[in-house]
């Protein structure tokens, strides 16, 4: 995209691209007057559009705008320039759930049912107010944190089937993104139904599960044929510690027929739920194959009908007690009972503790990769654990300070996450570090350690505020290792002045009034600065103006 502004934003830099959507870019851009960082979707309209497309495409954002849930991105709202329409979301910073698969390989079933429970209820969100998805695959979930955010929420009609929206011009499927379509709908032109949602983000947790898509094919035609034909591996035969009731789920929503899924994303997040249930109790085998998976466990009448309305499955008159026993003989508990008792002999000398030396060397192992989920896993599967077990072990006091060590950077990033999101701060300590986080990256950093070092002062015997406190005398010593000219706030000030001085003078007036813009809002109550806020507040001032263009919301 050649310019360098598009209505009210200006256009930083490329975030990626659709593949599945021609001439659809992404941009990172900056609302000019709202000084707000946002994504912006961009489409080309051949001629500008007809006012019919143009209508749709306003009637579609203003129901994106209205949508309101934690996995989703938020809308702000679109527009037109020239030949191209405009759609502006909220940007989300983190890897998506594809580049964590393509790093780890697969990610484990703990971490992926994480994932899942919020993503199933997203997804009945839209449902619940007629809106397909439509295309759910792990490019489109973006890792917040520790949370997921669905992106790319396009797909709306209120009336059933579910029609791609006005801008779904779609180019031929490569065969990678048809190994991850649903088989009634191989491409993004086709009619789609909210159990063509549930496949997809069946194959979505099969992906994330196992580390490959449900279906393989070299080329269209092969991966065509193969969305009809082919059965996918049971994620259990290839994942052997995902739990039975998971594989069984992942492999009911990719169903061939639609009619074989559950019938909505309410049935699934209920069995998710029991999925969870069962793996925290640790429910056996033996009683899953003679009880039977089920969603729902009901105890009476009403919550049976509730159960049956639900699931989508017709009233049983007939009396529980007289409906004769049909299992097989492999799967009778006195068969079972023997294959289990080897299975619990394996499983405990599998399992065996763990002595010290062991648990420091398996923890080392995770700390070296150096990632936030290898730290955190490290912390949660052996450092806490190794604590508990041995308090006063020779590896104790290394331990605990690999446990601070870790919490320190987790807090770190989540607070990151909150100042780039803008989310509100929990307490305290969270607002007195982010306070001088901003004084640190504006320059300032003899202000930025009198921040920490107060804050060091006032919250340092709190237990609860420990892993910041942390935080706080890691960057004073980061920035005295750095050995960094310590000025004083006016002479920081002035040399920040000349600098926007200079943007403005090339042209950059964005540039230069973010400068003056933080110098206000930085000093603006520091009175030894008072003359050069005063000129920043001038040049501010100066350089505001006018635009015809309708704002974001």
């Amino acid at each position: 995209m050649p310019r360098s502004r598009l209505g009210p934003l200006a256009i930083e830099s490329p975030l990626g691209s659709d593949p599945s959507a021609r001439d659809a870019r992404v941009w990172r851009a900056v609302h000019i007057k709202m000084r707000k960082a946002v994504a912006v979707r961009v489409f080309q309209m051949p001629f500008g559009g007809t006012l019919e497309s143009r209508q749709a495409f306003a009637e579609e954002w203003d129901r994106l705008k209205k949508l309101d849930h934690p996995a989703i991105v938020k809308c702000y709202g679109g527009g037109f320039e020239e030949s191209e329409a405009y759609l502006a979301h909220e940007l989300v910073e983190g890897p998506t759930l594809a580049d964590e698969i393509e790093r780890r390989g697969r990610l484990p079933w703990e971490s992926v049912l994480e994932l899942a429970e919020p993503l199933i209820d997203a997804l009945l969100y839209l449902h619940d107010r007629d809106i397909v998805h439509g295309r759910l695959t792990p490019d489109k979930v973006i890792i917040a944190g520790l949370s997921p955010v669905l992106i790319d929420v396009r797909g709306v009609d209120g009336t059933p089937p579910f029609r791609s929206g006005p801008y779904h011009v779609s180019r031929p499927p490569s065969a990678a993104q048809m190994m991850r379509s649903a088989p009634e709908a191989p491409t993004q032109n086709e009619q789609v139904t909210p159990r063509t949602d549930l496949y997809l983000f069946g194959a979505l947790l099969y992906e994330a599960l196992t580390g490959s898509p449900p279906i393989t094919g070299s080329t269209v035609q092969e991966v065509t044929s193969n969305l009809r034909y082919q059965s996918p591996t049971s994620v259990a035969s290839t994942v052997m510690e995902c739990p039975v009731w998971m594989d069984r789920l992942v492999m009911q929503l990719l169903s061939k027929e639609p009619a074989q899924r559950p019938v909505s994303a309410a049935a699934v997040k209920l069995q998710l739920a029991e999925v969870r249930k069962r793996a925290m109790s640790r429910s056996g085998v033996a009683e899953h194959a003679s009880s039977g998976f089920s969603p729902l466990s009901v105890t009476d009448d009403q919550d049976r009908k509730e159960a049956r309305k639900l699931l989508g499955r017709a009233e049983v008159t007939a009396d529980i007690d007289e409906i004769p026993d049909a299992t097989p003989w492999h799967d009778q508990a006195l068969v079972l009972l023997p294959i289990l008792a080897l299975i619990i002999g394996m499983l405990v000398w599998v399992a065996w503790p763990m002595n010290e030396g062991k648990m420091r060397a398996e923890a080392e192992q995770l700390l070296a990769e150096e990632t936030r989920s290898s730290m955190s896993q490290a912390r949660i599967s052996y450092l806490e654990p190794m604590l508990a077990q041995f308090p006063d072990g020779e590896h104790a006091e290394w331990a605990s300070e690999q446990v601070d060590r870790v919490r320190m950077i987790e807090a770190e990033h989540a607070l990151t996450v909150k100042l780039n999101r803008n989310l509100p701060l929990q307490n305290e300590a969270e607002r007195l570090v982010a306070e001088a986080m901003r004084y640190e990256t504006f320059g300032d950093n003899a202000t930025a350690v009198d921040k920490y070092q107060s804050m060091i002062t006032v919250l340092g015997d709190e237990e609860q505020y420990k892993p910041l406190v942390n935080l706080a005398r890691s960057r004073i010593a980061k920035i005295s290792e750095a050995d960094t000219d310590q000025t004083e706030a006016a002479r920081l000030i002035s040399e920040r002045m000349k600098e926007a001085d200079r943007l403005f003078l090339d042209g950059r007036t964005i540039a230069a009034r973010k400068i003056w813009y933080s110098i206000v809002e930085l000093y603006a109550s520091n009175a030894a600065v008072e003359p050069l806020v005063a000129t920043a507040q001038d040049r501010l001032a100066e350089t505001s103006g006018g635009s015809a263009v309708e704002q974001l919301p």
